[in-house]
Formats: structure tokens, C-alpha cells, sequence
């Protein structure tokens, strides 16, 4: 009993200290995209509660303010179905970083399919950029499903995504990870996190 109580007092604490946090200076916001069944919604909640959270297909979006990698985040997972896809659009407009989800056990299908969907969202965020007068904002390809049988490593997966051929404005890093057990999340975000403070450096010059 005394420790669910200690638990909970910590875990209010925690929530206070956010958001006092915030009001100082605002969480970074940032937006998962992905194709469905990428495991978005299970990284978020690995991220926010810290452990796995059986989680079910998203038809619109969830939000969650999550600490981690040495950031403070305001995320925003959109879901990856084909007909949710064109709401991509507006809920990456003016964002702070990106993150692309990918199952890396998918066959070369679905790669491909990642693959039309990640240059798409390219092109709209040059156009949204140009109109909003903004830096490109950091991207991030998160290598999930890592502990998957056939699973891809970052180097091939950056080629099958087409990475080296975005703009040389758009700042990229893969990363693995297991949105299940949480391997490598917390790197994910820390190597994120670095992308954003440079993209913010580098626009105050």
C-alpha cells in the first residue's frame, strides 16, 4: 500500500514538474507518421508510461507529453492507414521534428509503399516551409521491430527509403528499436533531439 502511494505521489510530482517545465520553455512538438501496424502507438506509450501498453489501431490520433533523450516533447501520433494518410498534411505543418515509423520486418512491399508515403510527405514539407518561412523541420526514421526475424538494419533501410536523396536541407538519422520492450527509444529520441537543437542553431545564424 505504501508503495502504490509513493509510486502515485512520485509520479504527480513528476507531472507537476513538466508542467511547470513548460511554462518556461514550451515541449517540443513533434509528429509520428507511419504506415498502419509500424507500432506508433505502442513506441508512444512505451515513451509516456514506460512500459508495453497493448495498444489498438489508431483512426485519428493520439497526444501525449513524454520526457526523453534529454527532451521534453509534445507528441502527436497520427495513424497509418491509407484513407487517414492525407491528414498527414495538416497535422505536420509548422512541427518541430518528425518522426517516420517503419516496421522493419516488412517485405519489399510495403517498404516501397513506405518509401512513395516518406518522399510525399518531403515534398509537402518543402512547400509548407518555403510558405511558413521556416527551417525544415529534423527527421527521424525510427527502425522499429528490430527483435523481428528478417529484420532490416538502418544502413539498408535509409537506402530503401530513399534518405540520401532528400534535400541536403533536411536533416535525417535512423535509428533501431523495439517500441515493445523499449530498446533503443530512448536513443531514438536523445539522437532527435541533437538534430532539432542543430536545426535550431543553425537558423539563428
Amino acid at each position: 500500500m505504501c508503495a502504490c502511494l509513493w509510486a502515485g505521489l512520485a509520479g504527480a510530482a513528476q507531472y507537476l514538474l513538466w508542467e511547470c517545465t513548460a511554462l518556461v520553455r514550451p515541449p517540443t512538438h513533434v509528429v509520428l507518421v507511419g504506415l498502419d501496424s509500424s507500432g506508433k502507438t505502442t513506441a508512444l506509450f512505451r515513451l509516456r508510461y514506460g512500459h508495453y501498453v497493448n495498444a489498438v489501431p489508431t483512426v485519428g490520433f493520439n497526444t501525449e507529453k513524454v520526457r526523453a533523450g534529454g527532451g521534453h516533447w509534445l507528441v502527436w501520433d497520427v495513424g497509418g492507414a491509407e484513407r487517414v494518410r492525407p491528414l498527414w498534411r495538416s497535422y505536420t505543418r509548422a512541427t518541430d521534428a518528425l518522426v517516420f515509423v517503419i516496421d522493419s520486418s516488412d517485405g519489399e512491399e510495403r517498404l516501397e509503399e513506405a518509401r512513395v508515403e516518406l518522399q510525399r510527405l518531403s515534398k509537402q514539407q518543402t512547400a509548407q516551409c518555403v510558405t511558413l518561412n521556416r527551417p525544415r523541420p529534423p527527421l527521424l526514421v525510427l527502425a522499429n521491430k528490430q527483435d523481428l526475424p528478417g529484420a532490416r538494419e538502418p544502413q539498408h533501410l535509409a537506402k530503401a527509403l530513399g534518405l540520401p536523396e532528400l534535400p541536403d536541407s533536411q536533416p535525417w538519422a535512423v535509428a533501431p528499436a523495439c517500441a515493445v520492450t523499449g530498446e533503443g527509444l530512448d536513443e531514438a529520441m536523445a539522437t532527435l533531439y541533437q538534430l532539432v537543437l542543430k536545426t535550431r542553431q543553425s537558423h539563428k545564424r
